[in-house]
């Protein structure tokens, strides 16, 4: 009787003993694996983040491929600066052809930056396919283009729908300035023009990633009252010097080129 006593004694004393043994194994190896958790270098990450939400974009837009003809176009690998005026006169279309294309949608990523493509958007299926004959693998400024037919005319892009909204062709991306420029001194800058305040503000600095908080330092959208305006803000400001006012500081004043597109 005394060793059964003392056997159902021991028995809770091992047990307690044996859960403490295990928590403090778990607790060593957490703090194992958080001591010995890599590093991460910020800079590496936004690069990676850039990189993946730049091919998730390109799946998305590759995924409405149609093996048929459709009346929709989808041009790809075109020079940065391309605009609705080439795709229609530059690419050695015929008048006919020209008549039928009804709009021109350039693609963006979630970031808002050019992809090098566009959705030709025709009046019927026969001048699209025509269309896509002729641009496929022609060379446009050193560039072979590529034509697939695709179902949908432009491919949902949050980012653009928040930035972009309805005003196609009448917002800008203006971008070469230093850092430490603020909206507010953009809007002074340009205090000529016709910017306007709608559901888009007349200026706001440009998104750094996708519908985040975070934003492109030195490039900003600003929202015009019309297509004309938006152009002659490209016209006149595209190529032009900025110069930043640090003398005061003692350091040397430094030019930056400015550089502005229309987002279509």
């Amino acid at each position: 009787m005394n060793a059964a006593r003392l056997l159902q004694r021991a028995r809770p004393c091992a047990l307690r003993c044996h859960t403490q043994s295990m928590l403090q194994q778990v607790s060593r190896s957490l703090f194992i694996s958080a001591t010995d958790k890599p590093k991460i270098d910020p800079v590496q990450h936004r690069r990676e983040t850039r990189r993946n939400d730049t091919a998730r974009s390109r799946r998305s837009l590759a995924q409405d491929i149609s093996p048929t003809p459709t009346k929709v176009v989808r041009v790809s690998n075109l020079p940065l600066g391309t605009t609705a005026t080439d795709i229609r006169h530059s690419l050695g279309l015929t008048d006919h052809i020209k008549t039928e294309i009804s709009a021109v949608h350039f693609e963006f990523d979630f970031n808002l930056r050019a992809l090098h493509s566009c959705r030709v958007e025709f009046f019927n299926t026969s001048s699209a396919s025509e269309f896509a004959l002729h641009a496929s693998k022609k060379l446009f400024a050193g560039r072979k283009l590529q034509a697939v037919f695709v179902s949908r005319k432009i491919v949902p892009n949050p980012t653009r729908d928040k930035y972009i909204g309805n005003s196609l062709g009448r917002v800008v991306f203006l971008y070469g300035y230093p850092q430490h420029v603020h909206k507010h001194q953009v809007w002074d800058y340009y205090r000529n023009y016709d910017l306007v305040d709608t559901t888009l503000p007349g200026v706001q600095q440009a998104p750094q990633i996708g519908e985040t908080f975070l934003v492109r330092r030195g490039a900003f959208l600003l929202h015009f009252a019309t297509e004309a305006e938006a152009r002659r803000f490209v016209r006149d400001v595209y190529g032009s010097t900025y110069i930043s006012k640090t003398e005061d500081s003692g350091q040397p004043k430094q030019e930056y080129t400015l550089k502005a597109r229309i987002l279509q």
